[in-house]
This record gives structure tokens, C-alpha cells and sequence, in this order.
């Protein structure tokens, strides 16, 4: 009797890990979509939709200040906060409308202002044609701007029939996303967006799928995040460029709160400070703290 029970136990003990290997398995093994979402998607259910995707791209607008259809999506926070809530890695994207190089100046610098600062890296939709310059030269403009403003992966999304006609390079970006619902792109992509009727746990409609095509480099946009760096000296008089929303403080340990500045605006430096834990501050000419990490500041 001792050892038919032993034996029971033994195989029942087998029995639950190799069950609880089971779950592990199809849990990991679930993680395996790749979707972008909007606010068309209404509201994602982030803890269903987390347990099927390996990575998200959320939008977060639509055009620039100006543009007769120009409109921040309204989903862009919560998407964004959902999806680090319950551990997706997110990238962010920004629909593009260029008519000239300085509106896609103007566009980057209003995308970086609105993107979430969990985002691993950020992706051009280039897909509609309204300005009468170069495309190029507006992807360039864009490309410029935003790589003075971060180090995080910039990816190059559009149509294979869009860079096919308008000749698009964007060798420069570190990598390519393209879309193609008939057959795999005959253009240089990493990502291919392969259907827009895909399905996603957490959403009830219709979601964009893609696939990778270059898994290595797909897989560095999300895991080959650069630590932030701070300036650790500037000069009495310099002139900064707010890169995105900030509060101003009393204090190099940024409390008491004296106002905010908004993206894109200029403030003039004193001299750099340190909080009380040697974290890099700087203190403007009235007297007053920001933070001194360049992923909100830059010099102009």
C-alpha cells in the first residue's frame, strides 16, 4: 500500500508539472502577435490583449496643427498606459501629412511632445501624398528632427505601392515597416503589415497584424532601449529648447511646483544643480529647477 501510493504520488506530482509546463508553454507561446491600434480599436481590454501580443504600435495622431483632418488620437494615453501596465513592449507612431520640410519639423517635434516616455521606439506613417516638394525631402526633415531629439529606434513605415512611386529611401532609419495585404512586400522591410482584419483578444473589431520578416532587428526597436543621459553642465545664459511638457520648481529636488513649459518653448540656463540624491538639474535664470535629462531638454 505504502509504495502504490508512493507511486500515486509520484505520478500525480508528474502530472501537475507537466501541466504547469504545458501553461508556461502556450502562455509564452501566445505572445506571439504583433498589432497596431488606435482609437478605432475603442477600448482594448489590456489585460486579454497582453497575453497575445509579443509587441504593439500605438498611434498618437493624426496630421499636424493646421490639417483640415488633424486630431491627437484619443485612445494614445490609455493604449500607451495599458499596454506597460501589464508588460507589452510599445512603440508609437505618427501619421503623417507633410506639405514642406518645416511642417515635418514641426510634426516631429509635436509627435515627440505627445509620445508616452515608455515608448521603445517611434515609427513614421508615411502613406499620404499632400505637400508638392520632395517626399524624400520631408522624410529626411523628419528623420533629422526627431534623431536630435531622441536615440530610441526610428522605424519607417508606408505602403509598398507608396515607396515604390514616390522612390523612398530610408536606409537611414533603423529599420522598415511595410504594408502589403496581397503578397510579402517586393520592397526592404523588416516588418511586413500582412492584413488589416486580424483578430486580437481584448478587441471586438478588426485589428492590423504583421509579421516579422527580419526577426533581429525587429526584436532590437523594443530590447536595445538607451538609458537616459542628463546634461551635466551647461553655460550662465544658455538658451534651451523644452522638447516636452515640464513643470518648473522651488527646489533641485523638483518640489514645489512654481509653473509649467511647454514643449518647443526656450528657457535660459544659470547653472546646473544636483538633488540631494546627485541627480543633474538645471536652475534657469529665475531662479527655478527642471529636470536635465536630455529626453525633455535640448540645446539650441
Amino acid at each position: 500500500m505504502k509504495t502504490n501510493h508512493l507511486l500515486k504520488s509520484i505520478f500525480t506530482g508528474s502530472l501537475a508539472l507537466v501541466s504547469v509546463l504545458t501553461l508556461s508553454t502556450t502562455a509564452f507561446a501566445a505572445k506571439t502577435k504583433i498589432a497596431d491600434v488606435s482609437q478605432y480599436q475603442g477600448n482594448i481590454n489590456w489585460s486579454k490583449a497582453s497575453k497575445d501580443l509579443r509587441m504593439t504600435i500605438i498611434r498618437v495622431k493624426h496630421g499636424n496643427p493646421g490639417d483640415s483632418d488633424y486630431r491627437v488620437d484619443t485612445k494614445r494615453d490609455v493604449n500607451a498606459n495599458g499596454a506597460y501596465k501589464y508588460g507589452t513592449p510599445f512603440g508609437q507612431y505618427d501619421y503623417a501629412e507633410f506639405n514642406s520640410t518645416s511642417d515635418a519639423v514641426s510634426d516631429a517635434r509635436q509627435f515627440y511632445a505627445l509620445s508616452n516616455k515608455h515608448a521603445k521606439f517611434y515609427a513614421l506613417d508615411n502613406e499620404k501624398r499632400v505637400g508638392k516638394g520632395s517626399e524624400q525631402s520631408y522624410v529626411n526633415a523628419w528623420y533629422n528632427t526627431m534623431r536630435t531629439l531622441t536615440k530610441k529606434p526610428l522605424v519607417y513605415y508606408s505602403y509598398q505601392n507608396y515607396v515604390n512611386v514616390h522612390k523612398i529611401s530610408y536606409s537611414k532609419f533603423n529599420g522598415s515597416w511595410i504594408a502589403n495585404y496581397s503578397a510579402k512586400p517586393n520592397v526592404s522591410t523588416d516588418l511586413w503589415q500582412y492584413t488589416s482584419s486580424g483578430s486580437l483578444s481584448g478587441v471586438s473589431g478588426r485589428v492590423d497584424l504583421s509579421r516579422t520578416v527580419d526577426n533581429s532587428t525587429v526584436t532590437k526597436w523594443y530590447t536595445n532601449t538607451p538609458k537616459d543621459t542628463y546634461f551635466t553642465s551647461v553655460s550662465n545664459g544658455q538658451q534651451l529648447r523644452v522638447t516636452r511638457n515640464i513643470n518648473r520648481y522651488q527646489t533641485a529636488n523638483l518640489t514645489g511646483k512654481k509653473g509649467s513649459v511647454k514643449y518647443n518653448s526656450t528657457v535660459t540656463a544659470k547653472s546646473i544643480a544636483r538633488s540631494t540624491s546627485g541627480t543633474y538639474r538645471i536652475q534657469l535664470t529665475d531662479g527655478s529647477y527642471i529636470t536635465a535629462n536630455k529626453s525633455y531638454i535640448q540645446a539650441k
